[in-house]
């Protein structure tokens, strides 16, 4: 995978600490200035003047004690504001660096340990890696899928915690599913959560690894979904199930069907687009975004949790035809692993339950085994391997390449019968599987052969002429080559080639190249 950019989390800044605001008072000569008592863990409170709006007895935030040097070289000195002492600075993410814009201090966690060191408490020590994904590995669009690359490369055991089973509440209700259009959709799962707090605090762990991942913080049960969407790869959608009616049925949408996205957006459906309906209306338009009926919001007590497997033929091209886009629907689009469909739901809901509370009832899941994505053996030649690559595998060194892959195979003799993974819809012919064993074993580690050909002159008859020599006799009687362009003006085909219906390009590069030449007039 291509580390196209590292970036630091933060820049460099020194000696702030998380300190608690014991106290505070009008300044005596400037009214939007606070004078703070400010516990840092040292012997004595600080006092700081500060003008920030947010600033209030009991709120934790950076302090940045004198001889702190933050970002830009701003060095912090005691000083006197308005004839008042202060020995530091109270600071905003602006000022540390963590945000472009600020409208008040970075206020901590209520339990963030006063007197400790921001950069260690933030884990501001962090790097983000941005990997350039090519098209094909849609696996990688996950923390498990990388993990797993990582896995392989570095020859190490992958080490993933699968999320146990919650144990379900029977008394609570569920909602039935129904598949109407299996070859879009053969897996579907769904489960209702009761007594959730939707005002509850998003961790800080996980906003910052959200933000981290380029996702703001939203609210608890949508940072929770797109949290184990970065996880597992999973697109996840959270309903407010007071606003569901019935059963939900994955259906194709009916002509002149309207539904209001999660944006905001009014979209009129077409009978190729899949939608989640209730037994009212549609309520989702699948793999792509929910609707804005049914979205959860700080009222939500109780949600159905989905989680799918779309066919990538069912989703793909939707998106940008409406002008919208969405993670789930990039993922979609390139594949989902099929098999991790249930434990993604398994997941989502234990973080529900461990940050919003509440109580989960059954999974209702319903499969169309016949339409899930068929992943057929492949032959795998040790002689076809290195043949294209040059490269003289011997059967244990196959074996060990596919190990590291975990893709599962059957040895007989030289050859592999190997079975392509759920998660690698990349993988479907033999050449496919070579390619996979040189990427492995590493491109720079196939030697560079010198190619072996006859050299042999080969008979040419006299009277035969190079077209080159045609060329240049024609151009010595005045005769001119031209190079023309495949594409012309409308009229031209019309009037020159008598072509009414001509070939017209879909993004030409001028108005008067706008159809494909059908005649060299």
């Amino acid at each position: 995978l291509e580390v196209e950019a590292l970036a630091a989390v933060a820049p460099a800044f020194t000696q702030v600490l998380v300190g608690q605001v014991l106290s505070l008072s009008k300044h005596p000569q400037a009214d939007r200035l606070n004078v703070c008592q400010v516990d840092v863990g040292a012997a004595e409170p600080l006092q700081i003047v500060c003008g920030a709006s947010n600033v209030h007895a009991g709120a934790k935030v950076p302090c940045a004690i004198v001889g702190a040097v933050l970002p830009q070289d701003f060095r912090i000195k005691a000083a006197k504001l308005r004839g008042v002492e202060s020995s530091g600075m109270l600071c905003s993410a602006k000022e540390l660096g963590l945000s472009d814009e600020a409208d008040g201090l970075l206020l901590l966690p209520a339990d963030a340990p006063v007197g400790s060191n921001l950069r260690d408490y933030l884990a501001l020590e962090d790097v983000c890696f941005t990997l350039k994904l090519t098209p094909n590995r849609a696996d990688c669009l996950s923390l498990l899928g990388i993990a797993r690359e990582v896995a392989a490369l570095t020859e190490t055991p992958l080490q993933w915690n699968v999320a146990p089973a919650v144990v379900a509440n029977t008394t609570v209700p569920h909602r039935n599913v129904a598949l109407a259009a299996p070859e879009a959709c053969p897996r579907y799962c769904g489960r209702v959560i009761q007594g959730v707090n939707a005002n509850a605090a998003t961790p800080l762990w996980m906003q910052q690894r959200l933000e981290r991942s380029g996702l703001r913080s939203i609210s608890p049960l949508v940072d929770v979904t797109n949290y184990v969407l970065l996880e597992y790869g999973q697109p996840l959608h959270a309903f407010d199930d007071a606003h569901l009616h019935g059963g939900m049925t994955v259906r194709w949408a009916r002509e002149g069907e309207c539904l209001t996205l999660l944006n905001g957006q009014d979209v009129t459906l077409t009978p190729d687009m899949l939608v989640v309906a209730d037994e009212r209306k549609a309520q989702a338009l699948a793999g792509v975004m929910g609707g804005a009926a049914s979205a959860v919001s700080e009222t939500t007590s109780c949600v159905f949790l989905e989680s799918a497997f779309f066919a990538p033929t069912a989703i793909a091209g939707r998106p940008r035809r409406l002008g919208i886009g969405s993670d789930a629907a990039y993922r979609f689009e390139r594949g989902v692993d099929f098999v991790q469909t249930r434990a993604a739901l398994e997941r989502a809901t234990a973080l529900i339950l461990e940050i919003c509370g509440g109580q989960a009832g059954d999974i209702t899941e319903t499969t169309v085994a016949a339409q899930l994505p068929v992943r057929l053996p492949v032959r795998l030649r040790s002689a076809r391997a290195a043949r294209l690559l040059g490269v003289a595998f011997t059967p244990v060194q196959i074996e060990k390449l596919l190990l590291q892959q975990q893709i599962v195979f059957v040895r007989e003799a030289d050859d592999f019968t190997v079975t392509p993974p759920s998660w690698r819809f990349d993988l479907s012919i033999e050449e496919d599987f070579v390619e996979e064993l040189a990427r492995i074993y590493g491109y720079d580690n196939i030697p560079a052969q010198v190619p072996t050909a006859l050299q042999g002159m080969l008979p040419q008859a006299e009277k035969q002429r190079p077209v080159a020599s045609l060329k240049n006799r024609l151009v010595d009687r005045d005769y001119q080559e031209v190079v023309t362009f495949s594409f012309v003006e409308e009229a031209w085909e019309r009037d020159f080639a008598g072509n009414v219906a001509p070939v017209r390009l879909l993004n030409p590069i001028a108005s008067q190249l706008a159809v494909m030449r059908s005649s060299l007039l």
